[in-house]
Order: structure tokens, then C-alpha cells, then sequence
């Protein structure tokens, strides 16, 4: 999957990280030149220094083959426009980082689906962990990309998430694991009975659901 990051600054080059150790195909662009240079040693994603509202940036970034281009700098604006311009050159999916819960009702008017840490949190600390197997936590992108919450099985129990075969444009973002909640890498090892949160499309939710209970397709 390729994705395109907005925002190389700690949330971006984490997420950066993590994809890429999934082996998907990441692309970072950062507007500060030191940073830039910085995250280019540091990290196997492709860095394009640049502005990512710019429309030169973007293409240059190849956002028209983009699954997904998920803008995670500290200014919603930025979010917002980078978000608006990368839908209209050809990204598949996008994804804003809401770094102010009053701006929420402005990404919504124009359809922009948005991720709030702290709403992640919450809803994952505050939910009582329930025997279903596949639980829709929320619905974003108008309905078409939904965020859910996966146990996982025996069948794929002991395996590294980079073994699993998930469907395309789903993105694991939390694991719950004997009630710790991290981050998954590629590496990481999951164990029946611990919960995945995740971001797919919406038709893709069952095959997800398979992918994590060893279903062959």
C-alpha cells in the first residue's frame, strides 16, 4: 500500500516508522529543511522536503497513486487544505490529524475524515472488551471508512502482524494485549484473545475480520 504522510514531526515520523516496518510504501513530506534532512537519515520512507499544500509537492510525491494521504501536522489548516488539494489530484482515501476539537465541524462540512488521539484513548480505555469478534467502533469518510475492533484468534495466534495477509487499505493503529494498549509494528507478535483497532473500508470489514481468525479467503 502506499501512503503519503504530511508532517514529519514526532506523530509523522512515528507513524512513518510503523508503516513502513509493515512494508508498505511511505513517503514523507516535511516543509522544514532540517527536519527534512533529519528524517531522511533516520527513517527507510522516501522525504520530500516541501510544503504539503503545495500542489508541486504533492504530485511530486506521486499523491496521485496515494491509498491514503494522511496529514498529521500540528495546524489544522494545513491538514485541512492538504487533505482537500491531495483528494483532488487522485489520493485514494485521506486522513487529518484534529489537533483542535472545535475545528471537527469545519473537516466534516467538507467531508474530510479526522482522527483525534484523545478520542482514540478514550474510546479504547473506557470500553468494556466484549466477546464479539468484530465491533464498529465509529464510522468516518461519510460511512465509508469505519473504524473497528477485531479480536483475534487462535488461528493467526503467535504471528507477526507483517505475516498476516489483511485486506487493501486497512491500516492496524492499536493493539490491546492483557489490558496494555500499544502500537503495533511489523514485528509485532499478537495472541489469541488480544484486540486489533483498525481503519478499512467499509466492504472490507469481513475479510478483515477473517485476516485476524486465520479464515482463508
Amino acid at each position: 500500500m502506499r501512503v503519503l504522510i504530511v508532517g514529519g514531526g514526532k506523530v509523522g515520523s512515528y507513524l512513518g516508522g510503523q508503516l513502513t516496518s509493515l512494508g508498505h510504501s511511505v513517503t514523507l513530506a516535511e516543509s522544514d529543511s532540517r527536519r527534512a534532512r533529519d528524517l531522511a537519515e533516520s527513517t527507510e520512507a522516501l522525504v520530500i522536503e516541501g510544503d504539503g499544500t503545495s500542489i508541486d509537492i504533492l504530485r511530486a510525491a506521486d499523491v496521485q497513486r496515494a491509498d491514503w494521504l494522511i496529514a498529521v501536522t500540528g495546524q489544522d489548516e494545513t491538514n485541512l487544505v492538504a487533505c482537500e488539494i491531495g483528494s483532488t489530484l487522485g489520493a485514494r482515501h485521506t486522513l487529518a490529524r484534529l489537533n483542535d476539537p472545535r475545528n471537527r465541524s469545519t473537516f466534516s462540512a467538507l467531508g474530510i475524515q479526522v482522527v483525534a488521539v484523545t478520542d482514540l484513548i478514550g474510546e479504547v480505555i473506557e470500553r468494556e472488551v466484549v466477546a464479539a469478534q468484530l465491533e464498529r467502533l465509529t464510522l468516518l469518510g461519510g460511512g465509508n471508512i469505519s473504524l473497528i475492533e477485531v479480536e483475534v484468534a487462535a488461528g493467526v495466534a503467535d504471528r507477526a502482524v507483517r505475516s498476516l495477509r489483511l485486506p487493501g487499505g486497512s491500516l492496524l493503529v492499536t493493539l490491546i494485549s492483557d489490558g496494555e494498549v500499544t502500537v503495533p509494528g511489523g514485528d509485532t507478535v499478537i495472541r489469541a484473545g488480544d484486540r486489533v483497532v483498525a481503519v478499512t473500508t467499509l466492504d472490507r470489514e469481513s475479510e478483515l475480520r477473517d485476516a485476524l481468525r486465520g479464515v482463508e479467503g
